[in-house]
């Protein structure tokens, strides 16, 4: 049955996907930009497709006339449409590239203003960085997860120390959260969807870059959140 369900749920999930691209694209034409509203009713509508159920804690630490650098650990898919159904704030991804290739979905996030990024440490990876940073001042909050890929076990992988580089030079404030549960709904590399698993995500205190070396920040963040990810693990087991 889980594989009938995961047939459905994807077939459909492409089509709406597809719609929503191209029922943007008039307004492009014309020069307006209607897809930071279209991902949200992506979102949403993924949510409900895959049947997800969250539980969210410490929204309110999002103080709403702030931009903020967020950084969350990566378990699933799942993450991005959660994360776009939760934030209630103008805000965009740091992307990996090769999504910008796919199809009606590479357009649509390139001119959402999803910034593309190399994996690893290289050259191309800085410049990603730089113009994350020119977002930031045009006014964008930018969210990213700092392992640079899905962790298959739900064990935080190593941080890319980029990322705390770009707080830290912008002068942002980073806000860290922790995702519980998105790999049970699927996992990295798997076709299978589990539907009514619950997700929790829990954003932590806002956390200031000012005179702090980008590497502190790294071992400061991941303390921080490898703590508040036993803690959700915890009350998930206890569920």
């Amino acid at each position: 049955m889980k594989i009938i369900y995961s047939l459905f749920v994807w077939i459909i999930f492409g089509l709406m996907t597809v719609f929503l691209v191209i029922l943007g694209i008039p307004l492009v034409i014309i020069g307006k930009n209607p897809y930071m509203y279209l991902s949200r009713v992506w979102a949403r509508l993924s949510s409900a497709l895959f049947l997800v159920r969250y539980e969210v804690e410490g929204l309110e630490k999002i103080e709403p006339d702030k931009n903020y650098v967020f950084m969350g650990n990566h378990q699933s898919y799942v993450d991005i449409f959660s994360m776009i159904t939760i934030i209630d704030k103008k805000f965009i991804f740091m992307a990996k590239r090769e999504l910008f290739k796919i199809p009606f979905f590479g357009f649509a996030i390139k001119h959402m203003g999803l910034v593309p990024i190399d994996r690893g440490e290289s050259r191309e990876a800085l410049k990603s960085l730089f113009e994350a940073a020119k977002k930031i001042q045009e006014g964008y909050s930018v969210l990213l997860f700092p392992e640079g890929t899905r962790s298959t076990d739900g064990v935080m992988l190593p941080f890319k120390r980029g990322a705390f580089t770009l707080a830290v030079r912008t002068g942002q404030q980073i806000i860290p959260f922790v995702i519980d549960g998105s790999g049970k709904v699927m996992k990295k590399g798997g076709f299978i969807i589990t539907p009514f698993k619950k997700v929790r995500i829990r954003f932590l205190d806002a956390v200031s870059p000012e005179g702090v070396k980008d590497r502190e920040m790294l071992d400061l963040i991941r303390q921080r959140m490898e703590d508040a990810q036993k803690e959700l693990e915890r009350a998930g087991a206890r569920v």
